[in-house]
């Protein structure tokens, strides 16, 4: 699979490693708040640490521009999903020249609404995270923005954690686009001695017995 990789790919992998983004070892997830008796991932992946790392970030936007522009999609502004993808999504916004909003939760004070950002009545949006590994947050995200009067067909994030979220968008009616799953982080990692057997086949072993 790793041949299959794009030379920006390769580097994004790259960058997560060496920029500390992804660890290996026993980790508490998200999903441990609703389901605190899951087994933990041996596997953590922190992508708001790139906001550090000028390199790094760069090669993460390339990658998400990269992945963007070869599944033609159509859009009239990005909307990120604070805060892991705001800060790609703002580099994004200034080299495409394509307008970004951010969705949010209503406020007490200051100005109403629950989207920060301009925009007109009946757009197309691009959804924009980091990573994925339930859909949920991403299906709140859309709701708020669709409660405004956008339209939204698809999300795109860098990393699909292979754990349901493709289908649980497409049940409502979203596609996925994701610039690598994590499956592909894996082959390139262990092809390029970067992790070993042992680590590979402990990461598989969680992905297959914790599919959503």
């Amino acid at each position: 699979m790793t041949e299959e990789m794009t030379a920006t790919q390769r580097a994004f992998g790259d960058a997560l490693l060496a920029c500390g983004a992804v660890k290996f070892g026993a980790f508490r997830l998200k999903l441990h708040e609703r389901e605190p008796d899951a087994p933990l991932s041996p596997i953590y992946v922190d992508l708001r640490v790139l906001r550090s790392w000028p390199d790094a970030i760069d090669t993460a936007v390339a990658v998400l521009a990269e992945m963007i522009a070869a599944r033609g999609l159509e859009f009239t502004r990005y909307a990120d999903i604070p805060m892991a993808a705001t800060p790609l999504v703002a580099i994004l916004m200034h080299q495409t020249r394509v307008p970004m909003i951010t969705p949010r939760e209503a406020k007490t004070h200051g100005i109403a609404g629950t989207i920060n950002g301009d925009f007109s009545l009946g757009e197309t949006v691009l959804v924009i995270d980091d990573l994925v590994t339930h859909a949920d947050s991403k299906l709140e995200a859309i709701r708020v923005l669709e409660d405004n009067g956008l339209k939204v067909r698809d999300v795109a994030v860098l990393i699909d954690r292979e754990q349901g979220a493709p289908e649980q968008l497409a049940a409502a009616g979203y596609t996925l686009h994701a610039a690598l799953t994590l499956g592909q982080l894996l082959d390139y990692w262990r092809a390029s001695g970067a992790i070993d057997e042992a680590t590979f086949e402990r990461v598989r072993t969680y992905q297959a017995a914790n599919q959503a």
